[in-house]
């Protein structure tokens, strides 16, 4: 993945002084926030003007000077503030290179006080057409536009029905494809709700001839063909009439070929890469992918497919290196098994029809434990998995079901003895049909390990530092310890790697500025490294890119976490907390004895709000990051953590248990956080204190 930015034009070119802007007094300086962008829709090869809009004002872009984005071929410019317009608003010009990645790019913002919130912007070969200002709601009012657009609005208010007006020709067939509410799974304030999107196609006097509601997800797609010459009329609204100005929506309006899924989802690093396709306007037989440099690099890939010369709509593959077992009908019950004779392999396949049910056999060594997952809905597909083991006797064995944040199913399987075993590959309601393809990476469990790291952003001013709390996953009995490392600082940034010990799975990583850092922001990868020995004895070092969390505000006051793709840090001219002192700089504890840290923070005048202080990253009860060696805990008598307003001194007591175990210098901060709103807070932390645990 690359990442895009160009900076903001002469007109906006800030000489920032090395003191930090003054605010309001009493205010917390947040981190600005993309609610929604419009139009949420640029056409490739072209430059237009786009605005993103924050939730609040004091979220919002008065001090905008950087846009960036995930993907290839996009790049803008922040268009100077009209001198009334509110500071929630900000004008983008935003230009698209001819061959920019199709779909959706991650688009962040920098400001003086940080780096924006995920907002998503959609890039589309057509025309794009700006839902009017003016009212729209009926046949008689309805905006005129023309087939191959796409259609940028929003459902603003309840009861809102957006109208277009278009022409048709008999025997003409046209798809309409909307995407709204898969617009809503990175965007931080996720309380004020989403849209439920509909359809509705009518002839001009008003009588309905389609209307469609869930599609893809919950977004609709209809698709007709009309038979007579004359004007007519697609309309959208919410299921309920609800309406927000978030309900933001782009419509494509095509008679192309139009892909609604895919078949087969798993393709070879170097081709030839062909796939048959379901939908509108398509032939029987295979078709070329458009869009892949060979060799492709393993992973998800976004592609086309080419129709008579024409480019369809995107679809997602999956690129592998592996050998490629496609399931061979019948081979619906375990007898008619598609035979598989090695491991290290992709099955690929497709719930047909409802009620199929897929099998594949492999003979298996006993106690030599082998990984099944299976990749489906990254990939567009609308399968729920579900996974069993049979043996050779039919009996199941093993199953396996949802991942943490996935329909996917995972199974990992250990047999007990030699011998033939068959995976059963189904939808978990026994649906069936095109759209239920699926691919299954199966290897040997080979010990390994993720990481994530919540957040996706770092925002610190000259002198100060803030806390990255990382969180690590081991698997296929891996136990060892983990080290983390930071790629990209921007310059005056700087944090020492860690390492998460065998015994832990949390850890802090303290990304800190210099005194005299300048302001600047990168995009960031934090590095996992760890020594594994695998099945064959051998020990070999293996890296991960750490996955970045978004942090979503969830309604009713919840917190949750988003993977994403872009990670960022900056160094900011707006913050509230110049500095966090602890003494003392290190700890060194024996079973049963406890320390009290003395913490003094430095606030940027003219800040004098409530400060808390932590080692824990923690919400409503919730631990979300804990980077405390085990047996060490937070003593609450005789702690100070709460600062009230003005206050500058605090104190964390730490207390070792009566059989903590030995550990050396593991790495934690003492945080001040700084609470925005009722979810989401900004962290100050303190230099790493190294923390160990020696026996008596």
């Amino acid at each position: 993945m690359r990442l895009s930015m160009l900076r903001s034009g002469p007109a906006l070119v800030l000489i920032v002084p090395l003191v930090l802007v003054a605010r309001g007094a009493g205010a917390e300086t947040p981190y600005p926030e993309i609610s929604y962008i419009v139009p949420g829709a640029v056409c490739r090869g072209t430059t237009s003007e786009i605005t993103i809009v924050a939730r609040q004002a004091r979220r919002g872009f008065e001090h905008a000077s950087q846009v960036f984005f995930s993907g290839e071929g996009l790049q803008a410019e922040v268009l100077p503030r009209e001198a009334k317009a509110p500071v929630e608003r900000r004008k983008l010009k935003v230009t698209v290179a001819p061959d920019a990645t199709p779909g959706l790019h991650e688009v962040r913002v920098m400001t003086d006080a940080g780096i924006s919130s995920i907002g998503e912007l959609l890039v589309v070969d057509d025309s794009v057409i700006v839902e009017a200002a003016r009212a729209h709601a009926n046949p008689t009012t309805a905006q005129a536009v023309d087939v191959n657009r796409v259609i940028a609005g929003a459902i603003a208010v309840k009861e809102e029905v957006d109208c277009y007006r278009f022409r048709a020709r008999a025997g003409q067939e046209v798809t309409f494809s909307l995407m709204g509410q898969r617009l809503y799974f990175k965007r931080h304030y996720q309380e004020a709700g989403s849209s439920d999107p509909m359809l509705i196609l009518t002839n001009a006097a008003g009588d309905e001839l389609a209307s469609n509601d869930d599609f893809f997800l919950g977004d609709p797609m209809l698709h007709h063909r009309f038979e007579q010459d004359g004007e007519y009329i697609v309309a959208v609204r919410d299921v309920d009439y609800g309406g927000a100005p978030h309900f933001t929506y782009s419509l494509m309006m095509t008679d192309r070929p139009f892909v609604t899924s895919v078949f087969p989802l798993v393709i070879p690093t170097a081709g030839p890469w062909t796939a048959r396709a379901s939908g509108y306007g398509l032939p029987e037989g295979p078709l070329k992918l458009a869009e892949l440099a060979s060799p492709a690099s393993p992973g998800p890939h976004a592609a086309r497919l080419v129709v008579d010369g024409r480019k369809t709509n995107t679809s997602t593959f999956q690129v592998t290196d592996l050998p490629i077992h496609t399931e061979a009908e019948p081979n619906d019950d375990r007898a008619k098994a598609t035979v598989v004779p090695k491991l290290g392999v992709m099955l690929s396949g497709r719930a047909d029809r409802p009620n199929d049910v897929d099998h594949f056999a492999f003979d298996l060594k006993a106690k030599r434990p082998i990984r099944f997952e299976v990749k489906a809905r990254p990939l567009g597909s609308i399968l729920d998995s579900f996974l069993r083991i049979l043996n050779d006797k039919g009996a199941a064995v093993a199953s396996g079901d949802d991942t943490r944040r996935s329909k996917d199913a995972v199974l990992t399987f250990t047999p007990p003895a030699d011998g033939r075993y068959t995976l059963e590959v189904r939808d978990l309601i026994y649906r069936g049909g095109p759209g239920f393809a699926y691919a299954i990476e199966v290897r040997e469990d080979e010990p390994d390990f993720e990481v994530t790291c919540d957040d996706d952003r770092a925002g610190v001013g000259p002198g100060g530092a803030v806390p990255w709390f990382l969180r690590a996953t081991r698997s296929a009995g891996f136990d060892g310890p983990i080290e983390v490392r930071a790629e990209g600082l921007p310059p005056g940034l700087t944090a020492r790697p860690i390492t998460i010990p065998a015994t832990m799975t949390d850890g802090c990583l303290v990304v800190q500025a210099a005194p005299g850092a300048r302001p600047s922001a990168a995009p960031v990868k934090l590095i996992a490294k760890a020594s594994i020995k695998g099945l064959d004895g051998k020990t070999r070092q293996v890296e991960h890119r750490v996955q970045p969390l978004e942090e979503l505000y969830m309604g009713g006051g919840g917190r949750n976490v988003w993977p994403v793709e872009t990670q960022f840090a900056q160094i900011v001219t707006r913050d509230d907390i110049a500095s966090v002192r602890v003494t003392p700089a290190a700890i060194t504890l024996k079973p049963g004895q406890q320390v009290v840290l003395d913490v003094e923070i430095a606030r940027r005048p003219p800040f004098k709000d409530r400060v808390t202080l932590d080692v824990k990253l923690q919400h409503l009860g919730s631990v979300f990051g804990n980077p405390l060696p085990p047996g060490v805990t937070f003593v609450e008598s005789g702690s100070k953590t709460s600062l009230a307003p003005g206050e500058s001194k605090g104190r964390i007591i730490l207390k070792a248990a009566p059989d903590a175990k030995p550990i050396k210098d593991v790495t934690i901060a003492a945080v001040a956080y700084v609470s925005i709103d009722f979810v989401s807070k900004r962290a100050y932390a303190s230099a790493p204190i190294l923390t160990s645990v020696v026996s008596r």
